[in-house]
């Protein structure tokens, strides 16, 4: 039954994403879908690709920043490669197998080849560093939607929303001062996992340089994506104000990771829907929006399945099982 789950779980979150898109895709004319998509300015479309490329590049380089302290001293050409084959597992690999446990796989991988490390060791470690740049990353989204939706109040968004993003600004917040206690607290027990997230927090509140510099890389990475949307526009011929574009991004990139489709497929179109028609944007373009984005994203991950081939790297199912030994 165990091996099932994972399958299961896949077909729940196709359904849920082809129910969403098919109930959206009943509120345009797709005519005038086709239409817009047609009139898609290519030169537009080009600069986004470079810039989304250069923004995964840049997160690359975040994650080494917050492997190095945990012991992987790869050159930072390996983060680069493992980082952009990550991006082509998330949308293309099988469903067992995510983006994040074939970063993990590949490092772990190489560091116990590089330095006869234990499996299970380096596995841990780094699982800690890619839950770290994950965390990283998602709370400076959040941030910068709080900070957005502070700085430009003019927009219709309903009042829900903010509350919601203030509340998790806060609580990341919250999290960050209470770690010393939930440190103190995790002594008492010796499970695997207690002693991995011990080992998380006492690493990075030792190396609170890196949190910085991590953090303003994770900013300069969100800045280039919510000016990609303003590209994204441009494309499709729409005129989304500057400032509208950092509270687009935010709430499209959290709405769209809610763990309840496969890769956010339904959600993020729904999302562009909703935020793009309250500054006025026609439905066919707002759900053209959300598809030029998954384009941008697929045609950037094909370089990490270049470098996949390149590699001879072991096959997914290789990873899959790694990663479900791991999870048991």
């Amino acid at each position: 039954m165990k091996r099932l789950r994972p399958a299961l779980s896949l077909l729940l979150k196709a359904v849920v994403s082809l129910g969403i898109l098919a109930f959206l895709f009943t509120r345009i004319d797709g005519s005038k879908l086709l239409q817009v998509l047609s009139g898609i300015h290519v030169g537009y479309l080009g600069t986004a690709l470079l810039g989304y490329f250069a923004g995964q590049l840049l997160s690359s380089v975040r994650w080494a920043l917050l492997a190095r302290p945990l012991g992987f001293k790869n050159p930072l050409r390996d983060f680069v490669s493992i980082f952009f084959i990550g991006m082509f597992f998330n949308l293309f690999a099988p469903s067992t197998v995510g983006g994040d446990f074939g970063r993990v796989f590949y490092l772990a991988r190489g560091r116990v080849h590089g330095e006869g490390r234990d499996w299970a060791g380096s596995t841990a470690r780094a699982l800690i560093s890619v839950i770290a740049d994950r965390t990283v990353g998602m709370a400076v989204l959040v941030w910068m939607g709080a900070a957005a939706l502070l700085l430009f109040p003019g927009y219709s968004i309903p009042a829900g929303i903010p509350y919601l993003i203030h509340g998790l600004a806060l609580a990341f917040i919250l999290v960050w001062f209470l770690l010393p206690s939930i440190y103190r607290l995790l002594e008492r027990k010796a499970h695997p996992i207690a002693e991995n997230v011990r080992l998380a927090i006492g690493t990075y509140r030792k190396n609170r340089e890196v949190l910085s510099q991590t953090i303003l890389l994770s900013l300069i990475v969100h800045i280039i994506q919510a000016t990609l949307q303003l590209l994204l526009g441009r494309a499709l011929a729409v005129d989304i104000p500057f400032s509208y574009c950092f509270i687009l991004y935010p709430l499209v990139g959290l709405f769209s990771s809610l763990p309840i489709t496969v890769n956010g497929f339904g959600l993020r179109e729904g999302g562009y829907l909703f935020l793009l028609r309250l500054v006025g944007v026609p439905p066919e373009k707002a759900i053209a929006f959300g598809l030029l984005w998954v384009v941008i994203v697929a045609l950037d991950s094909l370089f990490g399945g270049a470098l996949f081939v390149l590699r001879r790297a072991p096959k997914p199912s290789a990873i899959a099982t790694a990663a479900d030994h791991q999870l048991r």
